[in-house]
């Protein structure tokens, strides 16, 4: 896949991290040390990995063999997805080719972004399936996330 886009600024290339996680409106910080996380930016391609929850790192109770709850809290505590991005202005609007969430691959994930030196700030405006359907925590859980530069 090649997309024509290329980025406005070369600025958010480079490897980055979570220093905080808020939810829109209240800027409440949703945790005091954000989980492990990677958000990588090429001039045409992303990837972001990161988790939410503290109980996804334990380590599970039998070595490489979880059990269906342990499957289940770590997918639900992670969000993983790949693909090719553009921006227009202070929109990023991310096209994902591989992600945790099947219905979210061929979809979209519109953001406002803004860079203050190294620091990126991420507001998820929007998201969307591949056929269209609105995620359905967009409205009431929307997050703002900031991401410092590792490399």
């Amino acid at each position: 896949m090649k997309n024509e886009k290329l980025p406005a600024s070369k600025d958010i290339v480079g490897v980055w991290r979570i220093i905080k996680i808020a939810r829109q409106g209240s800027n409440r910080k949703i945790t005091d040390k954000p989980f492990p996380n990677i958000f990588m930016f090429t001039p045409l391609h992303y990837c972001m990995a990161w988790v939410l929850n503290p109980n996804a790192e334990k380590p599970f109770a039998q070595r490489w063999n979880p059990t269906d709850e342990e499957k289940i809290n770590r997918f639900d505590s992670m969000v993983i997805n790949s693909g090719t991005y553009e921006i227009d202005g202070s929109v990023l609007t991310a096209h994902p080719i591989v992600a945790r969430i099947p219905d979210f691959v061929g979809g979209k994930l519109i953001c406002e972004y803004a860079l203050e030196g190294n620091t990126m700030h991420l507001k998820f405006i929007d998201e969307y399936s591949f056929d269209g359907v609105q995620a359905p925590w967009v409205a009431s859980d929307g997050l703002v996330l900031t991401l410092e530069r590792i490399e």
